[in-house]
């Protein structure tokens, strides 16, 4: 009923804007940063608008389940087992990472663990221009592609298409990032044009707009032929106009997540699985608006069978952004890959000074009548031997992650002395809230690392010491500071100890 009572309030403030649009001068000159709106003259047909907020599951009538893959075929593909929907009425992708392990599903591109698949729907009927619009929450995770478009390959060549794509930033500032967002419209492959839009550029505003930011956003396109012209838009906000290549042929509305065979265009699927999430999907036709009618054929054997289709509801979705925090798939100190690396580090400056401090007391005590010039020259010697001698073990001897090393004696990790584990999670934007829980005993430090980037430098850290003699329960809380990309979760003893840790939970607000 909720959900009902939204879709008549934004009709009636759609009805509003098409009013006021209608008695705008010039609304063909519509740009990036105005409000959306129609163009003058439009004739909106509201009669045989399609709206589809997933109450009660996904429409067998309406849709198609995707069951292929595309490009290259290195990932695999979309697959029915990914769809599904909650008792809310809210439409769940799943999206399994590189880092995926469970093999619950199996993927029908190269890829046949489950890894690098995704969910898709494909509208069974042909839409033409018009007004498209989506309220989703996008798959938080770098690698994943969530999309929302129109597609018609016309079999001689042409391949009409209007897109939305996230993350975006790969054009527009060489870092791929969730504060942009990817809008293409094609006739062909070669013949195209591609915006990568900065949101909050856009939009004027003075704060960081991440798109992956746990919410619902709207994001949408006007389709017209006369003017051609497409207006891409976020939350009512035009983001960009294209007055080329525009689509001329009827098409089939799709709408997912998928993983790119080129993790140059949305980056490396670091992850292990996160979900999409769409409230509700809208076509609106326009009635005077020229279009070459063409049906885009679907092969059976691309789709899913109708007992394929999701039956039940899920439970909402709660995605702990640590990949194998339990690490049950890392059972020993050669297999890394699955999210977790090992690392040698260098001293921290405490243990530096407290090194330094130990060798100085030995050394006044051996030689009690040099002068403190001598001392300091012997001290600086033997810590560069101590460092030498500390810096040659490797990482393989100080990280042990093995079964009986966790809570209960389940699988675990144990770090000595100088080793760390670290995973990365991208994604992390200014703002976002933080809170990772973890069990662990011994004595050594948890931190959270916010980096830019690449982790080309560390803006801030959040660190909590540990001194335990039985497993216990911990949490670090941190709010991420401006400039952030991603953060490095770091899991380190002190020197000279250990540290046991298992069953890491992070979640991202």
């Amino acid at each position: 009923m909720i959900k009902k009572l939204a879709l008549l309030i934004a009709l009636v403030l759609l009805c509003c804007v098409a009013l006021v649009g209608c008695n705008v001068n010039g609304s063909a000159e519509i740009k990036a940063g105005d409000t959306i709106r129609f163009l003058d003259g439009v004739d909106v047909d509201y009669d045989n608008m399609f709206f589809d907020d997933f109450t009660g599951g996904v429409d067998y009538d309406s849709w198609y389940i995707g069951k292929q893959a595309w490009g290259a075929n290195e990932n695999g593909g979309v697959i029915p087992e990914n769809v599904n929907y909650t008792d809310e009425g809210v439409l769940v992708f799943s999206g399994n990472g590189g880092y995926y392990t469970s093999a619950d599903v199996q993927g029908v591109g190269a890829r046949k663990d489950g890894s690098l698949t995704g969910g898709a729907l494909i509208s069974k009927f042909v839409t033409g221009p018009g007004r498209y619009q989506v309220k989703m929450k996008v798959l938080p995770r770098l690698g994943a592609c969530s999309a929302f478009w129109t597609y018609c390959d016309d079999t001689k060549g042409g391949n009409h298409e209007i897109d939305i794509e996230l993350p975006g930033g790969k054009d527009h500032s060489s870092v791929i990032s969730f504060e942009n967002v990817l809008n293409t419209n094609y006739i062909t492959v070669e013949m195209n044009e591609s915006q990568d839009v900065n949101v909050s550029s856009v939009t004027g505003s003075d704060k960081t707009i991440a798109l992956n930011d746990g919410e619902f956003h709207t994001f949408g396109f006007d389709w017209y032929t006369d003017p051609e012209m497409v207006v891409y838009y976020v939350d009512g906000v035009v983001t960009a106009v294209s007055r080329i290549f525009v689509p001329y042929m009827t098409a089939r509305l799709w709408l997912g997540v998928w993983f790119p065979n080129n993790t140059g265009f949305v980056g490396d699927a670091n992850f292990e699985s996160d979900v999409m999430e769409v409230d509700y999907v809208q076509y609106i036709p326009f009635l005077n608006q020229p279009c070459q009618t063409f049906t885009p054929v679907i092969s059976n054997s691309q789709v899913a069978d109708k007992d394929e289709y999701p039956s039940a509801p899920v439970s909402t979705a709660v995605v702990n952004k640590i990949s194998n925090g339990n690490f049950e798939y890392v059972l020993n100190h050669e297999a890394e890959g699955y999210g977790w690396n090992l690392d040698a580090r260098y001293l921290f400056a405490a243990e530096t000074a407290a090194l330094r401090e130990e060798i100085r007391k030995q050394v006044s005590e051996e030689n009690p009548n040099l002068s403190s010039q001598e001392v300091n020259k012997i001290v600086a010697e033997r810590y560069r031997e101590r460092e030498r001698e500390i810096l040659s073990v490797s990482a393989r001897e100080m990280c042990f992650i093995e079964n009986g090393l966790g809570y209960r004696d389940s699988c675990g990790a144990r770090i000595s002395d100088l080793g760390l584990l670290r995973q990365v999670i991208d994604g992390v934007y200014a703002d976002f809230n933080l809170d990772l829980r973890f069990r662990c005993k011994g004595k050594g430090k948890i931190i959270l690392q916010f980096e830019t980037e690449g982790g080309l430098s560390v803006i801030e850290e959040a660190v909590l010491d540990v001194n335990d003699n039985e497993y216990t329960l911990r949490s670090l809380k941190a709010t991420a500071p401006v400039g952030t990309r991603q953060v490095t979760v770091i899991v380190t003893s002190v020197y000279g100890g250990e540290l046991f840790a298992d069953e890491f939970v992070l979640n991202i607000n």
